[in-house]
């Protein structure tokens, strides 16, 4: 009997997917399936990371977590499950281990607290491992815990590292300064500097760098990745090739990264995930 997706769908786009938000138009024109499995994957993600960022009590983190991966591990058995299980689907979660739970949840609240990597090879391996347990998500949908998804994970991990110095301005508000002591040094850029939002030629030319380098591996990333794993994945194109469409704004007024961010229009939304999805750019 066929699950409908209707309230899961609701649930999803309340948390995680308003109308004019890049998740809607990237996951516009997929099919229902789809569209929930990838809403369900983000609102999992963020409904986890607000357990970590919300709880003022250590404990009653823990106790939310523990909720969460109850509800993960028992969810073939549950018969009123969350509708972030329905949305992924309870068949797919019923093939991850139950250890693989645990390494998913621990990574999103590791991903919470703030870091400084040293260069970046530490800050691709760290938010690599981040990344990791959600392609085995994948693989899991997939059916075979076996399929390669090397590309996918090396796509995803960039794209994010690319989100992250997009969305700088927001996560100094936060304590997190992604970019590394190394490129830090390579431009004269100092940490305080940063964290006083100090705008200059020379972090022009480390936003510059930075980004030039996160595309390009990016990019070359994704052509390594299988065809069929392309097309399952395209909402995850989609919104990197919006990222990549921020980023031109953002070089037009000099990389004012550290003070704005820069919102690509509704239209532009809406081309890039169609173009994404039916010519497969």
């Amino acid at each position: 009997m066929a699950v409908s997706l209707e309230n899961p769908l609701a649930y999803c786009r309340e948390k995680v997917c308003g109308e004019l938000s890049s998740l809607h138009y990237a996951t516009l024109f997929q099919t229902e399936e789809f569209k929930a499995y990838w809403l369900g994957c983000f609102t999992l993600n963020h409904e986890l990371r607000q357990a970590c960022l919300k709880q003022l009590d250590a404990g009653l983190t823990q106790v939310k977590l523990g909720w969460w991966h109850s509800a993960l591990v028992d969810a073939a058995s549950n018969t009123n499950p969350h509708p972030v299980v329905t949305a992924i689907s309870k068949p797919v979660l019923a093939k991850v281990p139950a250890e693989q739970w645990s390494d998913l949840i621990n990574k999103v609240a590791s991903g919470c607290e703030p870091k400084r990597y040293n260069n970046m090879a530490d800050w691709h391996k760290d938010l690599r491992g981040e990344m990791e347990p959600w392609v085995k998500l994948v693989q899991a949908r997939f059916g075979d815990p076996g399929t390669d998804c090397n590309g996918l994970l090396t796509f995803w991990t960039e794209a994010t590292r690319l989100c992250q110095v997009l969305r700088l301005a927001k996560y100094l508000d936060q304590g997190f300064q992604p970019l590394p002591v190394e490129l830090l040094a390579k431009h004269g850029v100092t940490a305080e500097q940063i964290k006083r939002r100090e705008h200059s030629d020379s972090t022009q030319a480390l936003f510059s760098d930075a980004t030039d380098q996160l595309l390009a591996l990016a990019r070359q990333a994704w052509k390594t990745v299988p065809l069929e794993q392309r097309l399952f994945a395209r909402p995850l194109r989609a919104l990197f090739r919006m990222r990549v469409a921020e980023l031109h704004l953002h070089k037009k007024s000099a990389y004012k990264l550290l003070t704005e961010e820069k919102r690509i229009t509704p239209l532009k939304k809406f081309s890039t995930a169609w173009t994404t999805q039916v010519l497969r750019w």
